[in-house]
C-alpha cells in the first residue's frame, strides 16, 4: 500500500509545482490587485444587460438589445447549463483565478499530461510542460483578455493526448479521454482552436493510415480511428446548443455571405473580406521570432521605452524616433511575437533528426503547415486556395493564431528528441552530425544574424521605407535629414535585434554543450535535467515577462474605473424609458466595447455582428458618425445640429434617441429620433439587397418602409392616406417586447429592432403573424384595425431542440467516464 502511494507523489508533486508557477507569474494576485485585460472588459461591459436580466427575473434571456441594434445572446454569454462539459471545466480549474492562475495551471497540467502519454519520463514532462506553458503568446493573450482562447489551447494538448493512447495503447480508454477533453475544449467556444485542432489530429490520423498500408494493418486502424469518430461525436452533442445557434447564426453575420453585388474587382465568397480575414498576417521573416523574440522589434511600443537602442540615437533626433514603434513588421500593430523558445527550436531539430518514431512525420508537418497558414498574405497562393476553397477557413480571421501549432507541436518533437538522446546516447555518437547541424540551424543562425544583422533585415517597416524613401528621393536638405533618421532608426532597433540573437546564441549553446557533455558521458543525467530545466524556465518565462509582468496588474478600484458611470451615462440614465439607443462618437463607436456596459448602443464589439447590420454601417452609419462630429466642431447654433441629425434616417430609425460627444458633458438628445415603433403610409418596393439599401437615402423612412419583393405578399397594395393610429411599447425584455396598438383601419407598423428570422415570433392577440423585413435590417408588421396587443419572443428552435439533445448525451458521457474509471480501477487492482 506504501508503495502504490510512493508512486504517486511524484505526480502529487508534479501539481503542486505548476500551482506554485502559475501563482509564481501573477505574484500580484496574491495581494488582491487585478490584471486589467480589454476584450474581457468588453465582454462584461455587452453581457451586462444580460447578468441584470438574470438577477432580476432569475431566468436566462436569449436576446441582448445591448449593441448593434441587438443580436443573439448566445454568442455573448451562452447558456451551459445542460452542458456537463461546462461542468468539468469549473472544476478542472480547482477554484484558482480564472483570468490568470487558472489557464497557466491548465497549460501546465494538459502539456504534461501529453508528454506521460508518450511515455516519456516524468521530469522531462514537468520540463516540457514549463516549455509550452510559458511560451510568449499563451502570455500575451492572457493580458489581451482572450480568455476562451487561452483555456482552448491548453485543452488541445489533452485531445491530443486522448487520440495518440488510442492509436498506441488502449482505444477505448483512448476514445474516452479524447471524447472528455475535447468536449471541455469545444466547451470553451473559441470555434478558431478548435478547427486549428482539427488540422493537428487530420495529420495525426493520415500519418497513421501512411503506417497502417505500410504494416499491412488497416483493420486495428479503422477500429480505432471509428472509435474516435464516435469519440468526437460524443464530444459535440453536450455542445450541440452552442454549435448549432453559432452556426445557423454564422450565416446572417459576416462570416457568411453578403447579399450585396460584390465591388469590381472582388471574389464572391460566402464568409469575411479577404483583407480582414488576413490583416494579421505574420511576415515570412517573422518567422525567426520562434527562436529569437526581436527579430522585428517585439512589441508595439515606443522606442524610448528602450534606454540601451536609444543610446544609438542622435540628440537632434530622440523625440522623433523614441516615439516610433520597436515593431517594423508588417501588421498593423502586435502585442509581442510568438515565441517559442531557443533551447526549443534546437531541441526541435534534434528530435527531427534522431527520433524515429510514429509521431516525428506528423509533428514536422503540422509544424511546417501552421507556419504556412500564419504567413496569410504574405504566402498568397496558397493562403488565398485555403480561404476560397477550403470548408468554413474563410470564417476566420487574424491568421497568426495558427502559430499555436507549432507552439505546441515543436517542444513535443523536442521532447522525443530529447527522450532518444537521453535512453539511448550512442545514436548521437554514431551519429554526430545531425546535432552538428541542429545547432547550426539554430545557435549557428542566431550567431550569423548577431553578427551581420543588416545583410538580412532593413530595420524598416514597409510604410517607413516607403515615405522615407519619397522623401530621400526628393533631395535637398529633407533629404539629409531622412537619411539621418533613417540611419538612427536602423541603428535604435538593431540593437533590440542583436540582443536578443545573442540571447538565444547563448541559450542554445549552453543548453547544446550540457547534452554533448552528457553524451560524452561527462554530465551526470540528473544535473543535465536540472540545467535544461533551469534554462528553459529562465528562457520563456524572460521573454514572457516583457509583455505581461507585475507591473501590468492594478488595484481593484482601478480596475473598477474602466467602467465607471460618466457624466454623459449619469443624465441619460435618468430618462425613464425602457428602451432607446445611444450613439457614442467620441471613440469609434464600431469598435466600442465600453458604452453596451451602460446603455443600449448603436454600436458595440463583437467579431461577428449580423451582415446586414455591417452593411448599414459601412453605407450610413459611419458617414453619420463622421458627419456629426465635424458639425459638432464647427456648428454656431443648436439648430444646425439639430438639421444635420434630421438627414440622417438610418441613425434615426435605430431610435437613437442620444448622442455623447463628451462623456463628462451632458448628451445630445437627438429630436429625429423615430421611436420604439410607428406607422407608415405606403411602401417602397425593390428588387433586391442592392436597390434596398440605396433606398434608405431616397425615401421618407417616417412615411415610407422600404420592402424586398420576397415580403411584398404580406402588404400588397398597401397605402395609407394618413397615420391615425397610434403603437407604444409597454414592456420591454431583452427577448420579449409586448406593444399596444390603436388605429381606425389596417397600418403597417415598423419595429426598431433588428430583423432575425432564427427564432423571433410575433403574436397579435395571441395569434402568430409573420414578420416582415423593412428597411433593409428592421421588423415590420401588418396590424388590423381596431386595439391589439403585440407579442415579440425569441424562441430559437435551434436552442431549444439543442438544449434537449445536450441533456441526453451529457447523462451519457456521465455513464462512460464511470465506465472508463472502473475498468482503469479494475486494471491497476
Amino acid at each position: 500500500m506504501f508503495d502504490k502511494i510512493k508512486g504517486y507523489l511524484p505526480y502529487v508533486a508534479a501539481l503542486l509545482l505548476f500551482v506554485v508557477l502559475s501563482f509564481a507569474y501573477f505574484a500580484p494576485v496574491l495581494e488582491g490587485k487585478k490584471l486589467p485585460q480589454l476584450d474581457n472588459t468588453h465582454a462584461k461591459a455587452m453581457s451586462q444587460e444580460l447578468v441584470d436580466h438574470e438577477q432580476k427575473t432569475g431566468e436566462k434571456a436569449l436576446w441582448t438589445n445591448s449593441m448593434f441594434g441587438g443580436m443573439p445572446a448566445y454568442l455573448i454569454k451562452g447558456d451551459s447549463s445542460k452542458n456537463i462539459f461546462s461542468y468539468l471545466n469549473r472544476y478542472s480549474r480547482i477554484n484558482l483565478p480564472y483570468e490568470t492562475v487558472a489557464i497557466v495551471f491548465l497549460y501546465l497540467l494538459g502539456f504534461y499530461l501529453l508528454l506521460l502519454s508518450m511515455k516519456i519520463d516524468h521530469w522531462l514532462c514537468v520540463i516540457g510542460a514549463i516549455a509550452f506553458a510559458f511560451g510568449s503568446y499563451n502570455l500575451i493573450i492572457i493580458i489581451a483578455g482572450h480568455i476562451t482562447k487561452t483555456y482552448a489551447i491548453a485543452l488541445m494538448a489533452p485531445v491530443i493526448a486522448g487520440v495518440l493512447y488510442a492509436y498506441n495503447r488502449n482505444r477505448f480508454i483512448g476514445g474516452v479521454i479524447t471524447a472528455v477533453a475535447l468536449g471541455m475544449e469545444i466547451a470553451y467556444n473559441h470555434v478558431q482552436i478548435t478547427y486549428y485542432l482539427a488540422f493537428m489530429v487530420a495529420f495525426i490520423v493520415l500519418s497513421r493510415l501512411v503506417y497502417a498500408l505500410k504494416e499491412k494493418a488497416i483493420k486495428p486502424f479503422a477500429q480505432t480511428t471509428g472509435i474516435l469518430v464516435i469519440a468526437a461525436m460524443l464530444a459535440v452533442l453536450p455542445n450541440i446548443t452552442n454549435l448549432w445557434t453559432t452556426y445557423e447564426y454564422g450565416k446572417y453575420s459576416i462570416r457568411g455571405a453578403s447579399e450585396l453585388t460584390p465591388k469590381q474587382g472582388e471574389k464572391e465568397h460566402s464568409g469575411l473580406d479577404v483583407d480582414y480575414a488576413f490583416g494579421w498576417s505574420y511576415g515570412i521573416h517573422e518567422t525567426l521570432t520562434l527562436m529569437i523574440p526581436n527579430v522585428v522589434g517585439g512589441a508595439s511600443e515606443g522606442l524610448a521605452n528602450s534606454e540601451e537602442a536609444m543610446k544609438q540615437v542622435d540628440s537632434r533626433l530622440k523625440e522623433y524616433v523614441g516615439q516610433s514603434s520597436q515593431y517594423w513588421g508588417g501588421r498593423i500593430f502586435t502585442s509581442g511575437p510568438v515565441y517559442a523558445g531557443a533551447l526549443i527550436c534546437f531541441l526541435f531539430f534534434i528530435g527531427a533528426f534522431y527520433y524515429k518514431g510514429k509521431e516525428r512525420w506528423w509533428l514536422i508537418g503540422i509544424t511546417i503547415f501552421s507556419i504556412m497558414l500564419a504567413w496569410g498574405k504574405n504566402l498568397q497562393w496558397f493562403n488565398y486556395f485555403m480561404f476560397y476553397n477550403f470548408p468554413l477557413y474563410n470564417k476566420f480571421r487574424t491568421v497568426e493564431m495558427a502559430l499555436v501549432l507549432a507552439s505546441m507541436a515543436m517542444p513535443v518533437l523536442g521532447f522525443l528528441g530529447l527522450k532518444t538522446i537521453l535512453s539511448n546516447p550512442e545514436t548521437v555518437k554514431k551519429d554526430s552530425k545531425w546535432f552538428v547541424i541542429a545547432f547550426a540551424l539554430t545557435g549557428g543562425l542566431s550567431m550569423v544574424l548577431a553578427l551581420f544583422p543588416t545583410a538580412f533585415y532593413s530595420f524598416l517597416s514597409p510604410m517607413e521605407a516607403q515615405q522615407i524613401g519619397a522623401q530621400i528621393m526628393q533631395g535637398g536638405e529633407n533629404a539629409q535629414m531622412y537619411q539621418l533618421l533613417e540611419a538612427n532608426l536602423i541603428a535604435a532597433r538593431q540593437v533590440l535585434f542583436t540582443a536578443d540573437a545573442w540571447r538565444s546564441f547563448v541559450f542554445i549553446l549552453l543548453g547544446s554543450a550540457s547534452i554533448w557533455f552528457f553524451i560524452q558521458n561527462k554530465l551526470n543525467k540528473r544535473y543535465l535535467m536540472w540545467g535544461l530545466a533551469i534554462l528553459i524556465l529562465v528562457d520563456v518565462w524572460g521573454v514572457s515577462k516583457r509583455y505581461l509582468n507585475d507591473g501590468d496588474f492594478v488595484s481593484q478600484s482601478k480596475a473598477r474605473q474602466e467602467l465607471a458611470q460618466s457624466t454623459a451615462d449619469a443624465e441619460i440614465l435618468k430618462d425613464r424609458d425602457d428602451y432607446y439607443r445611444v450613439f457614442p462618437i467620441y471613440r469609434d463607436p464600431f469598435k466600442d466595447g465600453f458604452t453596451p456596459y451602460w446603455h443600449k448602443s448603436v454600436g458595440g464589439f463583437h467579431g461577428a455582428k449580423i451582415r446586414r447590420y455591417q452593411d448599414l454601417a459601412d453605407h450610413y452609419l459611419m458617414n453619420d458618425w463622421q458627419e456629426l462630429m465635424k458639425v459638432l466642431q464647427t456648428a454656431k447654433s443648436p439648430g444646425e445640429l439639430e438639421e444635420a441629425m434630421e438627414q440622417m434616417p438610418v441613425l434615426n430609425m435605430m431610435n437613437t434617441k442620444y448622442i455623447i460627444f463628451n462623456p463628462q458633458a451632458k448628451p445630445i438628445f437627438n429630436p429625429s429620433y423615430m421611436g420604439n415603433a410607428w406607422f407608415v403610409k405606403g411602401v417602397h418596393q425593390v428588387a433586391n439587397a442592392d436597390e434596398e439599401i440605396a433606398a434608405l437615402g431616397k425615401v421618407n423612412l417616417k412615411t415610407t418602409a422600404v420592402i424586398d419583393q420576397h415580403f411584398v405578399d404580406d402588404v400588397k397594395g398597401y397605402s395609407c392616406d394618413s397615420i391615425n393610429g397610434q403603437i407604444a411599447l409597454t414592456q420591454y425584455l431583452p427577448d420579449y417586447l409586448i406593444f399596444e396598438s390603436k388605429s381606425t383601419q389596417p397600418q403597417l407598423a415598423v419595429f426598431s429592432d433588428v430583423y432575425y428570422e432564427k427564432g423571433w415570433k410575433a403574436y397579435v392577440d395571441g395569434e402568430e403573424v409573420n414578420i416582415l423585413r423593412v428597411n433593409y435590417l428592421l421588423r415590420g408588421l401588418m396590424i388590423m384595425a381596431g386595439e391589439h396587443a403585440i407579442e415579440f419572443r425569441f424562441e430559437p428552435r435551434s436552442f431549444i431542440t439543442g438544449q434537449m439533445l445536450a441533456t441526453i448525451s451529457s447523462i451519457i458521457i456521465l455513464l462512460l467516464i464511470g465506465l472508463a474509471s472502473f475498468l482503469a480501477w479494475k486494471k491497476n487492482k
